[in-house]
């Protein structure tokens, strides 16, 4: 296994909550973009970023939103903005969480559209007239694809997840076994993350499979695909499938971090030519208003074979949430509902993104499925020895898959499209919910094998109305009655409407004509929706289903219009310095009091965007081959059509001179923090490699109150080392409510504050660097240059000093350029004048816990979140290292509920109700990274109940760090006995009890026998050996609320 840092991925019971804010105490990693330049994070904030080969001279926009930090070379912005470029090539977070940092790949893996000449195609995907294309990290394939004639467009190759969040009688499928369809030579296709066809309810039913990812085979070791199997086709005879006889094609497209889109693309044309009547894909991701590969796959693939794709709706449980590729117009998209037929809370709900389409199209149950467990899985909550409870939409999907396999058996000529218009139409109705809540509501077999009665098309969008309401033109669409019945059929039509939000909906903004129809046997009636949104009286997405009812016959087509919200044109002037328009320059809109992220793109100096009503931070940059100017508008307010003037002239410089003149600026940085309600909703910045020397600035609009808005302006400089100890500076200005109009500063050696630091010795052969970051008000970190140091070694460091600024001292250790430990200082204030002393790397290493934004074990509702630096020195700084292996699990009663491949690191939902828990952790570290702290591991016990709220509570956790006094090179003398004071250290805001027993053990054979030691008070006295070697130590205690603790350490320190 390869080496790296903080990997492996989490496994849960049920849906994975949202990782709690990591902003700028996360982990570190190292990312290169498609351009080939290097940026580094740490959780949501920059902290370095270094151009590629031949490109020193770029700069680089950065915006934080919803948790995820965006980093846009200058040049990028522009093809970005003219959609030839994919916005997820810069969403560092989303790159990390995919594992294509460097510590994961060496390659940039891309899905491009069109013929690309110099990349390296791995697979044609003619469906789409695309490739899928790695481009090395190392090398300028950038710049030859976009200046590429035969490109279109550049996709991020990006990984999908399976959607996680009694079933078969729910949906009356008993009625249709009773009727003689099982499925009986009917072909499934499951993409997904493999099938276990030895599991006892699987067998004979597979026929075929096919391994698209990077795993070496169809294995199952995830239990997704197995259980989304068995949904469909289970044998057994207490968990029976849908549809029990139906043949399985197995398509591996997912492994245990998510599904490759390429692979997607890939197993959905096997499919297809395997000859599928039916795509299971329990998968999707983030939906955006153009169609993406995946989405244009389904609509080619669905024309060309008449395979019917079902895909789950996802599992995000608000409005216009439905993920791709569900949101395809020719996908049956499938949300899920409870026992008791109401709506998930986790389901996905329409309208869709871009053009209020009602979505989902049916429901089906998806709360604690029970079906077959695979043999090497690791999710869900086990019943009985073979079989495993999940939820979300991955359940639900698989019973509509299975229900429409029942169909084609039914009706072996009918295409994709027939099947989801008789499933659509069959549906049960929940009247408490709206079209873009259910589509028709829960799937119902017993109907949907007599149903001849269906729509065409089955839905209906009628579009966008522009705001003002008071022109709007009433829309209209047709749409076919068919009956494929032996005898006409006469239907009265109606339509039941909603308004947002499930209002109720004034008359005449739906209507239908005729409002009744007579269907003909074997033949079709036509009838028209209009939508007048100028009747309605509320702006925003309206859901409608035409009823049509009579003979015994209830057929439901949902219907949607999109009443925009009042909104306008903004035209933005951009100026360049010399007062001409700007050619060349870099806009971005984000909203605050809306999800509205626009790039406004101008060739001729002017831009209109059309924004709703609101509030928005507007970050502009006029740009020029030797100069920029930075125009942040922080509160731009939109109440009706508007220009802004975007004028270069209005910058001022910004000079930042160093009490040392020789001092070389390194980086330069500009980050601004918009805050509402004390509640940070965005920060938006640039890098400058080389200071900000280049740079001016100016306020657009007016002040803002200080809880609103911070701003920093920052820039380091490698100063004259002082013998052979380097010496920095960084500088960092911080306001708040606006940004300064041009800064000029120089700070003496007396203003700013002196931090001295000390390093402990290293593997020889390694690269280390010291860094010093500034942190705003609002946690959110700025650009830190690491100044090359040496172990054994020592730093000076100059920085800003002020009680509005914290600062986080890091030093790092590499091997080339990958990094193998770091750590982190806590956040300090500084005074100015004052000298201030860091100590790092010296041992012995294990687990701290320093002050810090998040809890490290925490509970919000019942997420139960846990992240332990398991590698913190003597002084008690957080630190993290490379491991070779790793594993961390979460035990509830004593049955493990979850299971991590990272160190001191898991995640899970766990049942509701008060419990008893146990985490287990333990790290082996990679070779040659450290001789101490080789391999590690912790234990904790503690009781939780439900935490009400949406905010993760602090829970009891007891640590203790070992502080022997050791030599330079972490050695104690042989055969004298060692004093080991034990630091006990536990969760601020926890419910801990007094520590009242520790007990430490000695190892001097690596672990493998143990002794007691000695203790008086909270100091361990160890005898060491007379012969060299290590010593290993352990700790074990409680406290008087019954928490327990442990710790292993072997090889804490060394004996000489």
């Amino acid at each position: 296994m390869a080496a790296g840092l903080a990997t492996g991925t989490a496994t849960a019971t049920a849906t994975a909550s949202p990782a709690p804010p990591s902003r700028s105490d996360g982990d570190r990693h190292t990312v290169t973009l498609i351009t080939g330049d290097k940026v580094v994070v740490r959780g949501d904030s920059l902290v370095s970023v270094t151009p590629g080969r031949d490109r020193k001279n770029v700069s680089f926009h950065r915006f934080l939103r919803n948790g995820h930090l965006h980093v846009i070379p200058r040049d990028a912005a522009g093809p970005l903005a003219d959609g030839k470029l994919d916005l997820r090539l810069f969403d560092v977070t989303g790159l990390v969480d995919a594992g294509y940092d460097d510590a994961g790949r060496d390659n940039v893996p891309l899905i491009i559209t069109g013929q690309p000449q110099g990349v390296r195609i791995t697979r044609a995907l003619p469906t789409i007239g695309a490739v899928a294309a790695q481009a090395a990290k190392s090398d300028t394939a950038y710049e030859s694809l976009l200046n590429d004639p035969n490109v279109d467009k550049i996709w991020l190759d990006g990984i999908r997840r399976p959607s996680l969040d009694r079933s078969t009688a729910q949906i009356g499928a008993p009625t249709a076994w009773q009727a003689g369809y099982t499925g009986q030579g009917v072909k499934v296709a499951v993409l997904d993350t493999g099938v276990d066809q030895g599991h006892p309810d699987l067998a004979g039913r597979e026929v075929a499979e096919k391994n698209f990812t990077d795993d070496p085979d169809n294995t199952d070791g995830v239990g997704h695909g197995t259980h989304v199997a068995a949904t469909v086709a289970s044998s057994g005879a207490q968990y029976r499938g849908v549809a029990p006889d139906a043949q399985i094609l197995d398509g591996k497209v997912c492994v245990t971090y998510g599904c490759a889109e390429s692979w997607i693309l890939d197993g959905m044309q096997w499919a297809a030519d395997q000859g599928a009547d039916v795509v299971n894909m329990s998968l999707g991701g983030a939906d955006t208003p153009e169609v993406d590969p995946l989405e244009q796959a389904v609509e080619t693939l669905s024309a060309q074979t008449g395979t019917l794709f079902v895909i789950a709706a996802g599992n995000s449980g608000s409005p216009e949430t439905l993920s791709s590729p569900a949101s395809a117009d020719a996908a049956l998209a499938v949300g899920a509902v409870e026992r008791d037929e109401s709506i998930a809370s986790f389901s996905s709900r329409g309208p869709r993104v871009g053009d209020g389409a009602p979505r989902p199209d049916v429901t089906a149950p998806g709360v604690d499925i029970v079906a077959a467990k695979s043999s090497t899985g690791q999710i869900g909550t086990p019943v009985g020895e073979n079989h495993v409870a999940i939820s979300g939409t991955s359940m639900a999907t698989p019973h509509t898959a299975g229900a429409a396999a029942l169909i084609v058996q039914q009706h072996p000529e009918w295409t994709g499209a027939q099947i989801k218009a008789a499933l659509m139409a069959s549906a049960k109705n929940n009247p408490a919910l709206t079209a873009f809540d259910q589509g028709t509501g829960r799937v119902d077999l017993a109907r949907a094998i007599t149903t001849t009665v269906t729509a065409d098309p089955p839905s209906l969008a009628l579009g966008f109305q522009q705001w003002p309401h008071d022109d709007d033109t009433p829309v209209s669409k047709e749409f076919a009655v068919r009956n494929a019945g032996a005898q006409p059929v006469t239907l009265n039509l109606t339509i039941d409407a909603k308004g947002p939000g499930g209002a109720p909906v004034p008359a005449g903004v739906f209507t239908v004509s005729p409002t009744t129809v007579t269907v003909p046997a074997g033949g079709e009636a036509k009838a028209t929706v209009t939508a007048d949104t100028g009747a309605a009286a509320v702006d925003g997405a309206y859901s409608g289903t035409v009823v049509a009812s009579g003979g015994g016959v209830e057929l439901r087509v949902p219907v949607g219009v999109n009443r925009e919200v009042e909104s306008y044109d903004v035209t933005f002037d951009f100026v360049d310095a010399a007062g001409r328009p700007s050619t060349t320059n870099f806009g971005l809109i984000i909203g605050l009091d809306n999800d509205k992220v626009v790039f406004p793109r101008s060739a001729d100096g002017k831009a209109v965007a059309r924004l709703p009503k609101g509030r928005y931070f507007v970050h502009s940059e006029i740009l020029t081959d030797d100069a920029t100017a930075v125009l942040p508008y922080p509160n731009l307010h939109v109440t009706g059509d508007a220009t802004v003037t975007v004028d270069a002239r209005a910058a001022k410089p910004v000079s930042i001179k160093f009490p040392d003149p020789e001092a070389e600026p390194v980086v330069g940085d500009i980050l601004i923090s918009r805050s509402l309600g004390g509640e940070l909703v965005t920060a938006v910045g640039s890098a400058y490699v080389g200071g900000l020397a280049t740079v001016s600035t100016a306020h657009l609009g007016p002040e803002l109150p200080a809880a609103d808005m911070s701003a920093m302006l920052g820039e380091q400089a490698f100063g004259t080392p002082v013998g052979t100890t380097p010496v920095t500076y960084r500088f960092t200005w911080v306001g708040r409510g606006k940004v300064p109009t041009g800064l000029v500063r120089a700070p003496t050696k007396r203003e700013l504050a002196e931090v001295r630091s000390d390093f402990g010795a290293g593997p020889a052969g390694k690269r280390y660097g010291y860094a010093g970051y500034p942190i705003t008000p609002e946690g959110i970190g700025g650009l830190g240059v690491d100044t090359p140091v040496t172990a054994p070694g020592k730093s000076i460091d100059y920085a800003t000093a002020g009680p509005n600024l914290r600062w986080l001292w890091s030093p790092s250790q590499f091997q080339g350029d990958v990094l193998e430990t770091e750590f982190g200082s806590p956040q300090r204030t500084l005074q100015a004048g004052r000298t201030y002393r860091e100590r790092f790397n010296y041992p012995v290493f294990g687990p701290s816990l320093p002050a810090t934004e998040f809890p490290y074990l925490a509970r919000r509702g019942d997420v139960v979140d846990f992240r332990l630096p398991l590698f913190g020195d003597r002084e008690g700084n957080r630190g993290a290292s490379a491991t070779v292996s790793a594993r961390t699990t979460l035990l509830r009663n004593g049955v493990e509920v979850a299971a991590a491949g990272q160190p001191g690191r898991v995640q899970a939902t766990v049942p509701p109700g008060p419990a008893d828990f146990r985490l287990e952790t333990e790290a082996v570290r990679a070779p040659g990274v450290s001789e101490f702290t080789t391999r590690i591991s912790g234990a904790w016990t503690f009781r939780s109940d439900t935490v009400p709220g949406d905010r993760f509570a602090p829970l009891p956790l007891t640590v203790v760090r070992f502080t022997p006094t050791l030599d330079a090179n972490g050695a104690a003398p042989a055969g004298r006995v060692l004093r080991v004071p034990l630091v006990v250290e536990q969760q601020e805001g926890a419910d801990n009890g007094r520590v009242d027993r520790v007990q430490v053990e000695v190892s001097f054979d690596d672990g493998k026998t143990w002794s007691k030691t000695p203790m008086v008070g909270r100091t361990a006295f160890v005898r060491n050996p007379t012969t060299a070697g290590h010593a290993s130590l352990r700790v074990t205690g409680s406290d008087r609320k019954g928490n327990t603790f442990e710790q292993t350490v072997i090889h804490a320190y060394k004996i000489a």
